[in-house]
């Protein structure tokens, strides 16, 4: 049986080995923060690019940004719960005149906990593209939602809001689901369909301004 003097030195020597973990843990994480973050700025910067490529310049909207703290989108439509707007920049051309927005989502909808997307939105309300920042669904199901046949049904039309179907799009508003991956399918036209609901309720752009 340990002597008491014994029971304290093993306490002392697990409560410095647990101190030693964690401010190692907290240096690690430290010194990666900085990286990381500087890698995701850098794949949002060319996201943006790629789905307004008529844009020769992006910065934050600030006004619409501090719209969106606090903001529940659950609360413009029931579909919407469990989206996220992460940000939303002015797509400008070179003399600084706005051309659209890009917006930045989350959503917690997929089938593969949440996927993260941007997509540009002309001022003439025409999806300009969209690019995955985030994307980790199933292998040949869900992680074709990236593909340009897929995505491409998104672009270039006048549309508020979007609707997938399994049976054969037939009207603009209808999106053909991916064979095999419907949750994800939805789960990216809810996003997309989020975002141009906050868009167009909030800005004056689009005669919002909430």
């Amino acid at each position: 049986m340990k002597s008491k003097d014994s029971l304290i030195k093993d306490a002392i020597m697990l409560f410095l080995i647990t101190l030693i973990s964690g401010l190692a843990l907290s240096f690690v994480f430290e010194i990666t923060k900085a990286p990381i973050a500087e890698q995701k700025a850098l794949k949002l910067q060319k996201a943006n690019q790629a789905v307004f490529v008529t844009a020769d310049s992006f910065e934050t909207d600030e006004g619409l940004m501090a719209k969106v703290s606090g903001l529940e989108l659950g609360t413009l439509d029931g579909d919407y719960e469990g989206i996220t707007i992460d940000e939303v920049s002015k797509a400008l051309n070179s003399e600084g005149e706005l051309l659209g927005y890009n917006v930045s989502i989350t959503t917690k909808q997929s089938y593969d906990d949440s996927l993260s997307l941007v997509f540009g939105y002309s001022k003439a309300g025409v999806i300009q593209g969209i690019a995955f920042t985030s994307l980790t669904e199933t292998a040949g199901l869900g992680m074709k939602a990236a593909d340009p046949a897929f995505i491409g049904q998104f672009l270039n039309k006048d549309v508020r809001k979007f609707n997938v179907t399994k049976t054969g799009a037939a009207s603009e508003d209808q999106i053909d689901a991916i064979s095999g991956a419907t949750i994800t399918s939805r789960a990216v036209a809810n996003a997309v369909n989020a975002g141009i609901s906050f868009v167009t309720e909030y800005s004056e752009e689009f005669g919002g301004g909430r």
